[in-house]
């Protein structure tokens, strides 16, 4: 992405985060990415918020949003507009994220093995801004790892079975 493209989308973000705000929804940007996937340029909008997003919250929402930048135009070229909530299995995207998820079921994985695995779910125990601490089960052995954050990958919210 070169300069124009980050400063329209910085633009972009303000403008439909005091869209939400004026519109009083108890919504929050969680992440905007303006992405090429397939050879079509995607305007990735994530909300969430503290309460449920219902469907009818996130159309309302993406109407909205569409409006506001057809009027403002502040991408050039064609795209598409793509408004979801940041769902169950949310990402993990900042250490704000990452401590509130403190106590809650996760899905990690690494750049490199530990101990012949990648991919690890349990339950994040702590958090100190570098390091997470996480409880998980390995062939039915519950065990502990405390690992670096930046040794992570990808982390998100998991679903427990």
């Amino acid at each position: 992405m070169n300069d124009i493209e980050n400063r329209s989308l910085e633009i972009s973000k303000k403008c439909l985060e005091q869209l939400i705000k004026d519109k009083n929804y108890n919504l929050y940007i969680d992440y905007v990415e303006y992405v090429l996937e397939n050879g079509v340029k995607i305007l990735r909008v994530i909300v969430d918020s503290d309460e449920d997003i219902s469907i009818d919250m996130v159309t309302e929402l993406n109407e909205l949003i569409s409006n506001k930048l057809d009027k403002e135009d502040f991408i050039d070229e064609e795209y598409y507009l793509e408004v979801s909530s940041a769902g169950i299995e949310k990402e993990l995207r900042n250490d704000d994220a990452i401590k509130k998820a403190v106590g809650s079921y996760i899905f990690f994985k690494t750049y490199e093995k530990i101990g012949n695995q990648k991919e690890f779910y349990g339950d994040l125990v702590s958090f100190d801004g570098n390091t997470l601490g996480v409880d998980y089960m390995n062939k039915n052995i519950k065990k502990h790892i405390d690992i670096e954050k930046d040794k992570i990958s990808k982390i998100r919210l998991a679903i427990k079975f």
